[in-house]
């Protein structure tokens, strides 16, 4: 049996098109299975960040922080998520802020991040980890835009 790659870097290969339908488009679409089968799928941006007290996995999802400046659900990282990617890799096109208030930010050290859709069923599309930090009342925690890498390079 052949093993098949595309691992070139220009702007026309196939992981390059479908991170740029992915995380970069400001609308809903729906991606229908051909006729071999299985459920169509809906891409419901805006996305968003989410904070976490306890990383996830590819497998399971981290504790999402709670409290003290944080709001459930994450903050939204705007219209079009991502730029244009180049070999596979991707960041965030806008900057995302959190400032603590009343204790420390999310209640507890924040190790993680995740990226989750706006369905009414949210789906989360990637997890990372980050440094631990602990954000203390009055201080932020900022995410600048191009900080927050979408990786698609091995697939």
């Amino acid at each position: 049996m052949a093993n098949m790659t595309d691992r070139n870097t220009g702007g026309n290969n196939l992981v390059n098109k479908l991170m740029q339908a992915l995380y970069s488009s400001s609308t809903t679409f729906t991606i229908t299975p051909g006729t071999s089968g299985g459920s169509a799928f809906t891409i419901t941006p805006p996305f968003f960040l989410r904070l976490m007290t306890a990383a996830g996995s590819n497998t399971a999802n981290g504790t999402e922080a709670s409290g003290n400046g944080y709001t459930a659900n994450g903050s939204s990282l705007g219209s079009s998520a991502f730029g244009t990617p180049s070999g596979g890799v991707s960041t965030n096109n806008n900057a995302v802020s959190w400032t603590a208030s009343g204790g420390n930010l999310g209640g507890a050290a924040i190790v993680g991040i995740e990226i989750w859709d706006s369905a009414a069923t949210k789906l989360r599309y990637l997890q990372g980890t980050i440094t631990s930090v602990t954000v203390a009342t009055g201080n932020t925690l900022n995410f600048a835009a191009g900080s927050i890498t979408a990786d698609a390079s091995q697939w």
